[in-house]
């Protein structure tokens, strides 16, 4: 069963606190950058306990092969894989005749396909669960892994010929068979010891078979489906299509195929890394359809993951403490911390600091365009402190949101609140202006739209407004 977040129970926790044995997920833990000669580099800490957080391990982050295998099966996908799949299909397609430059170019194009598989394989078990980029290390580097492997088949065909010759082919039929079924765990076991010798191992593949138990036997059977899919598929297309077109269409098969095969084995390794041995370390997991986890995109979410632990337990003043705290260094970036702190102000009924981040946190809110909520906040900074005074911009947006609601009143003391305490603003003009078309559209007022408009003309005749107030004037 997998660890719970302690603070969001639907959440799956990706560290645990050796002190207290809290567990939390990504958003709950505090992230502070290692800095001096680690730059980009994070260590992660307890909210609570202030120690360094241990991870979980990837087999509570990820979902099980047997729920992720749809997005297995969608692997190849991406950009990078179809590239080469189609540079295969196309290049057995073309170079299908007899003759050594034929067989050279398709057996060069297969290898590239199987080293990019094996590549896939390495990046999928060490946690990140996107399809490699095309590169020459990807095609081309460290051919080893591969060379390896063929030198397994080898030792296993090398072996089933020994035993039939020796004791029959029902014996070397059983032999081959049983040793079929267990190359799955031989390839784990080159990826993760590097080692043929290991790799050849009774005593290994079979102790890994059986700790990874039956999910290995899922894996297998899914392995066999996929090994034999593109011969099974082109029953239904030989018939209808032309020979060249059958090659390619059998090419792009067996290389899509053959990169889920290897992906699907990668993943195995993931899952089971601590039963196997293989250690997966928390800053190489990257897992596209998660949120990421190393560093927010938030610029204040170091803070509030700290105060998250505080809230929930019902620690608002020493919330509102640590962040006052932050206050003193740094400022409040993004709109979310700035929320979180003032619904905390607000809550505590600490009204007088809530007026007073509010000018702050109207301005995220001109931002983030969130005009319902700048007219709640200005209406209760307001009520609690008449003096309460935003930005100019800020008053001007409210003024025109509350005259699109109707709230026509409102949004003249607002506009008027512009002209009398931004004198000189640029947008001290425009405030005049849309004051005249409220008392003209909507109050049906044009003597009072008039008079504010001539009013406008003496104090700002420069204004680059002033042309559309004349014609505006000219049709009242």
């Amino acid at each position: 069963m997998k660890q719970a977040c302690r603070f969001h129970p639907r959440r799956v926790a990706h560290f645990s606190c050796p002190q207290c044995g809290a567990c939390y997920c990504p958003k709950c833990i505090v992230i502070r950058e290692k800095g001096g000669y680690a730059p980009g580099q994070y260590l992660h800490f307890c909210p609570k306990c202030n120690v360094e957080v241990e991870w979980v391990g990837a087999a509570n982050v990820i979902d099980p092969v047997w729920v992720r295998m749809p997005k297995i099966f969608l692997f190849p996908l991406g950009v990078s894989p179809l590239i080469l799949i189609g540079l295969f299909a196309f290049a057995v397609s073309l170079f299908s005749a007899p003759g050594l430059v034929n067989t050279a170019i398709r057996g060069f194009v297969w290898l590239a396909v199987l080293k990019y598989s094996f590549e896939s394989l390495k990046a999928t078990a060490r946690g990140d669960l996107r399809a490699p980029g095309i590169s020459a290390e990807t095609l081309i580097g460290d051919i080893g892994p591969v060379v390896k492997q063929f030198a397994l088949y080898i030792l296993l065909m090398a072996a089933f010929g020994f035993v039939t010759f020796k004791l029959g082919p029902v014996v070397g039929i059983a032999f081959i068979l049983a040793a079929l079924f267990f190359v799955p765990a031989m390839i784990i076991l080159l990826v993760t010891t590097e080692s043929l010798f290991f790799a050849i191992n009774p005593a290994a593949f079979v102790r890994l078979t059986f700790r990874i138990g039956w999910a290995y036997l899922l894996m297998y059977l899914f392995l066999l489906l996929l090994a034999g899919a593109p011969a099974f598929l082109s029953q239904f297309f030989v018939p209808f299509l032309p020979e060249r077109l059958v090659l390619a269409v059998m090419g792009f098969a067996k290389g899509f195929y053959t990169i889920i095969s290897y992906h699907l084995m990668g993943y195995v390794i993931l899952q089971y890394h601590d039963r196997i041995g293989y250690r997966v370390d928390y800053e190489d997991f990257t897992d596209p359809d998660s949120v990421p986890a190393c560093v927010a995109a938030d610029p204040d979410q170091a803070i509030l993951n700290e105060i998250e632990p505080l809230i929930q337990e019902g620690k608002l003043d020493e919330a509102i403490e640590a962040i006052q705290q932050r206050l003193q260094t740094d400022g409040i970036e993004g709109i979310n911390l700035s929320e979180r702190y003032y619904n905390l102000l607000k809550m505590r009924k600490r009204y007088g600091e809530m007026a007073g981040h509010g000018v702050r946190h109207l301005d995220l809110l001109i931002e983030d365009n969130k005009p319902s909520k700048m007219i709640q906040v200005y209406a209760e900074c307001t009520k609690v402190d008449p003096r309460f005074l935003p930005s100019a911009p800020v008053l001007f947006k409210i003024g025109s949101w509350l005259n699109e609601t109707g709230k026509t009143r409102q949004s003249v003391a607002a506009l008027n609140r512009v002209i009398n305490a931004y004198p000189n603003h640029p947008l001290a003009p425009r405030a005049y202006f849309r004051a005249a078309q409220i008392f003209n559209d909507r109050l049906m007022s044009a003597e009072k739209a008039r008079r504010i408009l001539t009013v406008l003309k003496q104090k700002y005749p420069q204004a680059e407004i002033v042309p559309q107030v004349d014609n505006y004037l000219a049709n009242l």
